[in-house]
């Protein structure tokens, strides 16, 4: 398993994909500050009676707490799918799961794979929101910063739930398109429409109450204040359905 996780990494930063969609990461949480205040900027020209003032100083905690700013969160999905899917592209996953005991181990690999790729985007992501925060204002050291690293460990281990549906739409069912679309809704959180749907057709069964919304990753991921109960909840009860379910259809699918 070792061996496989550590060529899984090694294929996952070969990827141009991955490369491209890391870069974006960083230049986008890089410029994040910056052209909120050049946005704030031209406002007061344009329009001098807004009278809006740009914040000169920029806490540390808030900038912990949020690895991926702007579209952070859907480049890093994005970047997964094309990973998951790059084996059944390039057609050598019959090659690599016929070498396992299991061939269910390289879903696992993956997921144990994402976990670093995950780590990565979120450390470059806060590197550069940081340096692009200090361009334009003073950091300040606060009080909060043990709270707000609680709150990054628990976005990240339901950042890791939803890489466990991801994997099951991509490498287990193969559909690099659906896994693409579930990405940018995931990303963007404009699943609302979708849960809503699911919401309609529940609550004829379970009654008015009925409301998938507030238990769902993506979620739970903005709210605020982010409960630790619900979030660990949340993140092991998806990834423990999720990804023992990828595992064991792959296992038992032909490999073609």
């Amino acid at each position: 398993m070792g061996k496989l996780v550590r060529m899984d990494l090694y294929r996952m930063w070969k990827s141009r994909a991955v490369v491209v969609c890391l870069i974006l990461n960083f230049a986008l949480a890089l410029f994040n500050k910056p052209f909120e205040k050049l946005m704030y900027t031209l406002a007061n020209i344009f329009s001098p009676e807004m009278n809006e003032t740009f914040a000169a100083e920029a806490e540390l905690s808030g900038i912990l707490s949020d690895p991926f700013p702007l579209i952070g969160t859907m480049l890093v999905l994005l970047s997964l799918c094309f990973f998951f899917y790059a084996d059944a592209e390039n057609g050598y996953i019959k090659n690599i799961a016929g070498q396992m005991p299991m061939k269910g181990f390289t879903i696992l690999s993956k997921f144990l794979a994402s976990i670093v790729h995950n780590l990565i985007f979120a450390a470059l992501g806060i590197i550069g929101n940081l340096i692009g925060s200090r361009i334009v204002q003073r950091i300040v050291v606060d009080g909060n910063i043990p709270d707000c690293i609680r709150v990054l460990v628990l976005r990240l281990l339901l950042l890791q739930s939803i890489c466990a549906i991801l994997l099951l739409v991509v490498a287990t069912f193969r559909s690099k398109s659906l896994g693409i679309v579930l990405a940018v809704l995931f990303g963007l959180g404009l699943t609302a429409l979708i849960y809503m749907g699911i919401n309609a057709g529940l609550r004829p069964i379970f009654g008015q109450a009925a409301d998938i919304i507030k238990y769902m990753p993506d979620s739970v991921m903005n709210e605020k204040p982010l409960e630790t109960k619900k979030a660990l909840l949340v993140a092991f009860v998806t990834g423990g359905v999720f990804l023992p379910l990828a595992i064991r259809i792959f296992d038992r699918r032909d490999v073609k």
